[in-house]
């Protein structure tokens, strides 16, 4: 089925595909809207704490930049997925709104309690209420292109950040990183494009292996945790389909004892192991444990090896593989990739509450 192009085109209508094929260009392009942003009224100033304020998609991107800078940040960062801020947020502290939408309730519900600590603020959107306050009060904005589903504006959300970062000179220059990165993603594109044969193409492959499991993903807890989280979530929204992530080793210290007993489950679970050649040795060692004790139990397992020089495309790599999975995932679940209905009857009961 997913060598047959006219039965992928007609599951995704809404043409997901080009959006995954035009990913890489979102690196530089949200890269450049952050370099021409006027962030002058935050610059200069002493931050001891940053806090990213997101939900789902918008999140992510907050996420995968703590994850990329956290041994090379001089302060903490801190990724807000709630309606409060936590009580350490003070005048000390920068926070970034961070809502593709504009509207997202969570978001600007901390943002406006932000304003009222006076904390540095800044905004990362394509316009709507939040854009709204952020033009009326001068606040730092960058305005991304709209029309894209927040999950599929990931560069769109990662790059403006860490090119803050390194504007207010909290990292070193990540031009060359980020280069590398896009044009590492744009070359992998042509073994994940529908184009290209199951046989040649490893996302097909992988989504194969997936479909009708359970996916349980599993990384580090250093610097692929939140990449985990992006292709569990990338599951659930494109192929509509559950999986859960975990991170090493704090797994070994509780849910490892859980694979005891499976019952009838064993048969439904795969156990995917995200692997990093600069992983810590002792990580490795527990990931290779954790993944024998499942075949053990009949459980099949998969491991996927990052690839590209630096750190950042490392990330990526694996970011665009579990995109593009989760993409053919949804194919054969004959799921249209675009839609997510129950989000919007939720945010629709909501609005009613």
């Amino acid at each position: 089925m997913l060598n047959d192009l006219k039965a992928i085109h007609k599951i995704d209508p809404d043409g997901i595909v080009e959006l995954l094929e035009g990913f890489p260009k979102q690196l530089s392009e949200g890269r450049r809207l952050a370099q021409e942003a006027d962030i002058s009224s935050i610059e200069g100033r002493d931050f001891d704490k940053i806090v990213v304020c997101g939900m789902g998609g918008s999140a992510i991107g907050g996420e995968l930049v703590r994850s990329y800078v956290i041994d090379r940040l001089p302060i903490p960062v801190f990724i807000n997925r709630d309606y409060s801020l936590p009580a350490f947020v003070d005048k000390s502290t920068l926070v970034i709104g961070s809502s593709y939408s504009g509207n997202t309730e969570e978001t600007l519900s901390a943002f406006a309690q932000a304003e009222e600590i006076g904390s540095s603020l800044v905004a990362i959107t394509t316009g709507g209420s939040l854009g709204d306050i952020v033009r009326k009060k001068g606040y730092p904005l960058i305005v991304l292109p709209s029309g894209l589903p927040p999950r599929a504006a990931l560069g769109y959300s990662f790059t403006p950040i860490l090119t803050i970062f390194e504007r207010l000179g909290l990292i070193e220059d990540q031009s060359e990183a980020v280069r590398e990165t896009a044009a590492l993603l744009e070359a992998d594109i042509e073994e994940y494009r529908p184009e290209t044969p199951w046989e040649n193409n490893p996302a097909k492959s992988l989504a194969t292996i997936l479909h009708g499991s359970l996916p349980l993903i599993y990384s580090d807890d250093w610097h692929f945790n939140a990449v985990a989280v992006r292709f569990r979530g990338q599951i659930n929204e494109n192929a509509k389909q559950l999986a859960y992530s975990a991170v090493l080793p704090e797994n070994n210290h509780n849910e490892l004892v859980g694979w005891k007993i499976l019952g009838s489950i064993s048969s439904l679970i795969s156990g995917v192991f995200l692997e990093d050649r600069e992983m810590n040795p002792r990580i490795r060692f527990r990931m290779n444990f954790l993944r024998e004790t499942q075949e053990e139990l009949g459980v099949q397992t998969i491991s996927l090896q990052s690839h590209g020089e630096s750190l950042l495309a490392r990330m990526f790599s694996l970011i665009q593989l579990g995109d593009w999975t989760s993409y053919y995932m949804a194919i054969l679940n004959r799921e249209n990739p675009m839609p997510v209905d129950v989000i919007d009857k939720l945010k629709a009961a909501l609005k009613e509450l």
